[in-house]
């Protein structure tokens, strides 16, 4: 980080790469007071730069980028493990699936002992399934990108189109109630979309975390999902706007 910067700019290139902070990290990386990061992340607050979720936990409101996968991987892990195990439970035998990318995706896949075909974007979750004589796993072509080690390009999307799936597990950077799922590039968001349009049902499999986070691509309106899938109870009025959409809740 430039130390010539302002600290509250800091705090924000900090949460770029880190995704998540708390005032007592803050604290310690830029070796102030508590009442100091507090003035900055109300500074940063009032411009609608950051969210504060219930725990305390400091994250970006917009997010222009994704973090890198070995960062991603260690955060909200034991969320993520629960939501993983709650969606095999929609698995029968026979089916073919899609699942997207993301680390989020590969602890659902640690979870699948059903006998299904399995249409996957994420060499991680290919590498985890490709051990299991029972799952028929295959991988969309071409470029790897190597910040998360999936196939977000446009021969997969083409390869996408040609599908026919079952159920589409979909995960996103982002969401809320007026934009929907979103996530931080357009060529994600058009892979991600493809499948869902390829799909019989679809279930969004996200933690808790990306609630109200907002991105500047769109993949769909919440109501595109049939499911939607995480580790803890929302708000009241969350959940009540998703039944009232016809959208199955399960946590």
């Amino acid at each position: 980080m430039k130390q010539e910067l302002p600290r509250y700019k800091r705090i924000l290139e900090y949460l770029d790469e880190y995704d998540v902070a708390n005032i007592n990290s803050l604290s310690n990386l830029f070796s102030v007071s508590h009442m100091s990061i507090r003035r900055d992340l109300k500074l940063l607050q009032e411009k609608g730069l950051i969210k504060v979720s219930y725990g305390g936990e400091i994250k970006r409101s917009f997010l222009n980028g994704t973090p890198l996968y070995d960062i991603k991987q260690n955060r909200f892990s034991e969320g993520k493990k629960r939501v993983g195990k709650i969606a095999v439970s929609l698995l029968q035998p026979g089916m073919v699936i899609f699942i997207d990318a993301g680390t989020t995706m590969r602890e659902f896949a640690l979870n699948i002992n059903v006998p299904i075909t399995v249409i996957t974007l994420d060499l991680h979750v290919a590498l985890e399934l490709s051990s299991r004589p029972e799952v028929n796993t295959i991988i969309c072509p071409g470029e790897i990108q190597t910040t998360n080690a999936s196939a977000y390009n446009t021969q997969a999307m083409k390869y996408l189109s040609e599908q026919v799936i079952d159920l589409a597990f979909i995960g996103a950077d982002g969401f809320n109630l007026e934009d929907g799922a979103l996530t931080t590039t357009q060529i994600k968001a058009d892979c991600k979309w493809m499948a869902l349009s390829r799909s019989i049902q679809s279930v969004l499999l996200v933690d808790s975390s990306k609630l109200g986070l907002r991105c500047r691509f769109k993949i769909c309106d919440l109501n595109r999902f049939n499911y939607l899938i995480t580790e803890k109870q929302f708000p009241s009025n969350f959940e009540k706007q998703l039944i009232k959409q016809d959208i199955k809740y399960i946590y």
